[in-house]
C-alpha cells in the first residue's frame, strides 16, 4: 500500500510499504482524512524530543476513517463503520493507567503516529480497545479533530467545567484555541474572549462561539493592567512562554488557568509570586483521557461538536508533502489542513483534487 513514511529528520516521502495484517484483537481501518498539525512537523524535521518518536514511523495522530476487517476477537464492529481511535497506546498496568490517566502511562512510550504506524497511509491497524464507532449520520471530517480536542477536554474535566455566567479567556489562535473555544461556548459563558496574534486566525473567533477577540501584540501596557485578573477561568494553547504569562495575569485571585500549549522553553517564564499572592490554580494537559473521548465523542453525536468550519486546506495522499509545507508556511494562511488518504469522503477517484482550499464561513475561526 501507500504510506507516507518519515525515515529520519528531513527524511520523508510518499513510499510502498508491506499491507498492515490485523492481529486477533486489533481493527484494520482505511483512514479518511487526517488531520496534520505542530507535532508532525516537529517529527519531520527531527524537532520532536527523541522519548516521543521512533524512526522510521508513518505520521498521522488525528484522523478518522472505516473499519476494513476485525480480528478474530474482536466484537461490536463491522466492515464499512466509521470509526476513531486514540492515538496514545497506554500498558493498561502501571499505577496511572489504574487511576485513569491512560495518557501518563509510566510504560515505554507509545502513539500512533509517532512510535508506532500512523493514519497518513492507505491502511491503519490500531488495537481494537482504542477504536471507538461514530454515529453514521456526522460527517467524518470533524471527527478527525475529536483528538486535539479531546485534549483540552481532559483539562476541562480534571479542573471542572466553569459555571454558567464565567468570564473565560482562551489565549492562542491556532486550531487548539479555536477547539478550546469551541467547547467552551457550551458553558454559557458571560465573556468568552479570544486572544490571539494572527488576524486571519483570530477572525475565525466569533464563528465559533468568541464573544470577543483581540490581538495580543496590540494590548498596550494600560490594556494589559486592565486585564489583570479579569477572568474566572484562562485556557492557554501558545506554545509560547509569553502566552503562558499573559495566561496567568489575566486570571483572577483564586481562578484557574489550564496550560495545554509546549513551549520549549528552557528557563523561568513565570513568576510564581503570580500563582502565590493570586491563589491561583494551575493545571497542565498532555494527551486525552479515556474520558475525555468519551465526552468528545458525545458532543460530537448530538450535533454539539462541528468544527469543520475550521478546515481551511485539503491535500490526497500523493500531495501529502505538500500540505506539509502549507501547514509550515506562516503565509500560506492555513488553520486545520486535512489530508484524505483514500480521496475525499464519498467521490471516486477520478474526481479527487490535489488540493481544495475550505471557504471560511460565518464571521471568522482559528
Amino acid at each position: 500500500m501507500r504510506a507516507y513514511v518519515v525515515e529520519g529528520p528531513g527524511q520523508h516521502g510518499l513510499a510502498e510499504v508491506d499491507d498492515p495484517k490485523p492481529d486477533h484483537n486489533e481493527v484494520l481501518i482505511e483512514p479518511a482524512v487526517v488531520g496534520i498539525c505542530g507535532s508532525d512537523l516537529e517529527l519531520l524535521d527531527g524537532r520532536r524530543p527523541a522519548q516521543y518518536l521512533r524512526y522510521p514511523v508513518i505520521p498521522g495522530h488525528e484522523w478518522a476513517g472505516y473499519v476494513v476487517a476485525c480480528g478474530r476477537d474482536v466484537t461490536g464492529l463491522t466492515p464499512g463503520r466509521g470509526v476513531v481511535a486514540e492515538n496514545i497506546r497506554p500498558c493498561g498496568r502501571c499505577i496511572r493507567c489504574a487511576e485513569g490517566y491512560n495518557n501518563l502511562c509510566l510504560g515505554e512510550y507509545a502513539e500512533s503516529g509517532f512510535t508506532h504506524p500512523g493514519a497518513l497511509a492507505e491502511r491503519v491497524v490500531v488495537p481494537a480497545e482504542l477504536v471507538y464507532p461514530l454515529p453514521e449520520d456526522r460527517p467524518i471530517e470533524a471527527a478527525a479533530m475529536l483528538e486535539p480536542a479531546a485534549c483540552v477536554a481532559g483539562g476541562l474535566l480534571t479542573i471542572g467545567m466553569p459555571r454558567a455566567g464565567s468570564r473565560i479567556a482562551v489565549v492562542g489562535d491556532g486550531p487548539l484555541g479555536l477547539l478550546a473555544v469551541t467547547l467552551l461556548r457550551l458553558t454559557n459563558p458571560r465573556d468568552l474572549v479570544l486572544f490571539g496574534s494572527r488576524p486571519h486566525r483570530v477572525a475565525f473567533g466569533p464563528g465559533v462561539g468568541a464573544t470577543d477577540t483581540l490581538l495580543s501584540h496590540q494590548l498596550t501596557p494600560a490594556d494589559r493592567e486592565d486585564l489583570r485578573g479579569a477572568y474566572d477561568l484562562v485556557v492557554e494553547c501558545t506554545d509560547s512562554p509569553d502566552g503562558a504569562a499573559l495566561a496567568m495575569s489575566m486570571a483572577r485571585r483564586a481562578g484557574t488557568v489550564l496550560l495545554a500549549g509546549i513551549s520549549g522553553a528552557r528557563g523561568h517564564t513565570i513568576d510564581p509570586d503570580t500563582i502565590s499572592l493570586g491563589n491561583l490554580r494551575v493545571h497542565g494537559v498532555f494527551g486525552a483521557t479515556r474520558s475525555a473521548w468519551h465526552w468528545l465523542i458525545s458532543l460530537y453525536e448530538a450535533g454539539l461538536f462541528d468544527p469543520s468550519s475550521l478546515i481551511t486546506h485539503r491535500f490526497d495522499l500523493a500531495h501529502a508533502a505538500d500540505a506539509f509545507a502549507v501547514l509550515a508556511d506562516p503565509e500560506a494562511g492555513a488553520l486545520k489542513v486535512m489530508i484524505e488518504p483514500a480521496g475525499a469522503p464519498g467521490l471516486s477517484h477520478d474526481r479527487r483534487r490535489r488540493t481544495r482550499p475550505a471557504a471560511r464561513g460565518g464571521r471568522g475561526r482559528r
